[in-house]
């Protein structure tokens, strides 16, 4: 069986994602919205009362991390003259019912410091400058955090640890994908980097993603490319070039079978994601 980490990489397909520390006053407050997207908060200061899909309310205050599903029904409010909270914003798709079948509660509250810990940590990442690395960072950093929220056990916390427990010659697989985002690294190239065979290498990148080195590739440059399509008016055709394929529609086939859109509709639909509020 794959590890945490692999089967949350194979269920789920990011499309995006915007973290952000908001300080709101004693007057914010959220009627009866809908969340059209999944979304995490981290209570960093003050204390709010909030209802989901018409429950009885809640308190959350200082530590507490709150997760609310898409299309969950939001009430919210004030409850202290000051609020701080950090806000991770995400759309992606799972492959069957993944998320329905983690159960995610509404509130974690008590032992939450490995969840701020990485938000923390992508909070830093999103201020860093743009690298082709950067999107990738972040991906890793929401897998990680998903996990410790699907199982709070000593095991889940230890194998999702900094390096992601994924073996290190896949890591150095992936960083030289990393290092050339303009190409399309040959086996031999990528095994080399890696220090093991060729016919070994694929048999890692099966277990750690469930997915072999190309189809990973395929899918770190459409990260990549999210990134770009969202926050720039850049040609799709130019960004195509940049990340290595000769042939924009090849690109378009490729981004739309890890995006489950086109980068045209992509674009459209997120090009302002960065600037996506609570």
């Amino acid at each position: 069986m794959l590890p945490l980490t692999g089967r949350i990489t194979e269920a789920m397909q990011l499309r995006y994602l915007h973290i952000q520390m908001y300080d709101l006053p004693h007057t914010w407050h959220i009627d009866g919205r809908t969340m059209d997207n999944a979304v995490v908060w981290q209570m960093d200061d003050g204390e709010i009362v909030l209802s989901a899909n018409d429950a009885a309310p809640i308190r959350a205050a200082v530590g507490d991390v709150l997760f609310l599903a898409p299309g969950t029904k939001l009430t919210c409010r004030a409850a202290a003259a000051t609020q701080r909270i950090v806000s991770l914003n995400f759309e992606a798709a799972f492959a069957g019912r993944w998320p329905a079948s983690l159960r995610f509660p509404l509130r974690y509250a008590g032992a939450t410091a490995p969840l701020a810990t990485v938000l923390r940590d992508l909070l830093a990442n999103e201020a860093a400058e743009d690298s082709a690395g950067k999107p990738l960072l972040l991906q890793a950093g929401l897998l990680r955090l998903l996990g410790l929220m699907a199982s709070g056990t000593a095991e889940a916390r230890e194998s999702l640890s900094s390096d992601g427990s994924v073996d290190v010659r896949v890591r150095e697989a992936i960083a030289r994908m990393t290092s050339r985002p303009d190409a399309f690294l040959s086996a031999a190239e990528l095994s080399e980097a890696a220090r093991t065979s060729e016919s070994h290498l694929r048999k890692l990148f099966l277990r750690e993603f469930g997915m072999p080195p190309l189809q990973y590739a395929h899918r770190l440059k459409a990260t990549l490319a999210m990134r770009r399509l969202a926050g720039s008016d850049e040609r799709i055709s130019e960004i195509a070039d940049s990340l290595g394929y000769v042939d924009p529609n090849y690109f378009t086939r490729m981004f739309k079978r890890s995006v489950h859109m086109t980068p045209q509709e992509y674009r459209r639909k997120h090009r302002d994601w960065m600037s996506t509020g609570l």
